[in-house]
């Protein structure tokens, strides 16, 4: 750190800082290892416990249609983080227009100290300090995008954990009431298994599966799973199979990394075996998709264009010594500007269809609300130009009567 100059060291720390905030977020979200892990083993499955999930959970049980429960909460987090994405945008315009203010300034210093890069940064800095640019508030909004980002995920993945766990908890409770139906309370699992039982047994078995597919596949059930063009939006919009087998319900398939616990793959099998790879009426190879991979696409475009209107709003990076602009900080403001929109296809890819119908919505109503600030900032412009060209044209006026002035008085003294 001794032997790095002010600006390094400056940017340093920023960076140092916000790697550790990313850090503690990852580290919260995945060490906690009963987040997104539930036991179907007992009566019934325990609720979410985290923040997030406990929210989408609480609309769930109300709006009943998960779909339309992602987007309201969507829309309610952009909300409660509005002033947040007010007083960046604020830092970010107020850097714009200091950048503009300082560029013919940093341009001589680049073009004086061309060769001497550390006496260059030093004025840069105390230019910076006198303008007050904020480093640290041209960097913030994708350090709290990412931040936010891990949050939201941990929240997803325990609602998608849990509803796994509801689908396989209630299907069985069908299951076991059909079997036990079926037997008239007679205790089938230690029955001899003569060649007329087992038929009796394969026949109940197939009477208890049938009953779980007609629960599974309810009107009601249907809805609550399904929205828009998307059979189950808890499995990701691609040429996934709608319903979940046993590796993937218990997180050794995929990337779901939410689980469930207490069952074993032959029981769980036994319970969904008509449900899985069910005909869905979907897409693809025996109509067993769960989407058409529209909203992972959807996901980048906007996210990639969100991105390109926040690097727009924070002005062009400051000439490095050479005398060519943006260095480093341009460079790392490109980085950014592709990589949120791959990370974010990556997980919307791979993930549940509920994160990317997240994604998709956060992106919508950002660049919605990017664009209104954009307009509400070129109306300020115009009216401190406006109020910028009175004074003008006040000042000039009063140096005209001054000079008048001046010019009476000194005919008078002629005169005299």
């Amino acid at each position: 750190m001794a032997g790095l100059d002010y600006r390094r060291r400056r940017m340093f720390t920023i960076y140092a800082v916000a790697i550790m905030l990313i850090l503690c977020a990852l580290i919260l979200t995945a060490c906690n290892a009963d987040r997104g892990t539930f036991d179907v083993s007992g009566e019934t499955v325990s609720e979410p416990t985290h923040f997030i999930a406990k929210l989408m959970y609480g609309l769930n049980e109300n709006i009943k249609i998960f779909g339309w429960t992602v987007i309201v909460f969507t829309v309610i987090l952009k909300l409660v983080l509005s002033p947040l994405d007010i007083w960046q945008r604020v830092v970010s315009r107020r850097n714009a227009k200091a950048m503009e203010r300082m560029r013919p300034q940093l341009e001589a210093l680049a073009e004086k100290y061309g060769d001497d890069k550390q006496r260059y940064q030093q004025e840069q800095m105390a230019l910076y300090k006198k303008e007050k640019y904020s480093m640290l508030g041209a960097c913030l909004p994708s350090l709290v995008t990412i931040i936010v980002f891990i949050v939201i995920f941990a929240g997803f993945r325990e609602m998608v954990g849990y509803q796994f766990a509801q689908d396989y908890k209630q299907s069985y409770n069908v299951f076991e009431t059909a079997m036990n139906e079926y037997f008239e309370g007679e205790d089938y699992e230690s029955m001899d298994m003569t060649q007329e039982n087992a038929e009796k047994y394969a026949a109940a078995v197939e009477n208890a599966q049938q009953k779980v597919y007609d629960f599974y596949f309810s009107a009601e059930q249907v809805e609550a799973r399904k929205f828009l063009w998307i059979h189950n939006i808890f499995v990701s919009d691609s040429w996934k199979e709608g319903v979940p087998n046993y590796l993937v319900v218990t997180g050794q398939e995929g990337f779901a990394m939410s689980k469930i616990t207490g069952v074993m793959k032959d029981e769980y099998e036994l319970v969904m075996g008509k449900v899985i790879g069910a005909d869905l009426a979907g897409y693809g190879s025996g109509a067993k998709w769960n989407g058409l991979l529209l909203l992972p696409v959807f996901s980048i475009v906007l996210s990639f264009l969100s991105q390109k209107l926040l690097t727009k709003s924070q002005g062009t990076p400051p000439p490095s010594p050479n005398g060519k602009s943006g260095d480093s900080m341009q460079a790392n403001m490109k980085m950014m500007q592709y990589f949120m929109p791959i990370m974010i296809g990556v997980f919307a890819l791979f993930y549940s269809a509920a994160f990317a119908l997240y994604t998709f919505t956060s992106s919508l109503v950002a660049i919605v609300f990017q664009l209104i600030f954009a307009l509400v900032g070129k109306i300020l412009d115009k009216r401190e130009e406006r109020m910028a060209g009175g004074f003008a044209l006040f000042s000039g006026l009063m140096q005209i009567v001054e000079e008048a002035g001046a010019l009476a008085g000194l005919q008078r003294a002629l005169r005299r």
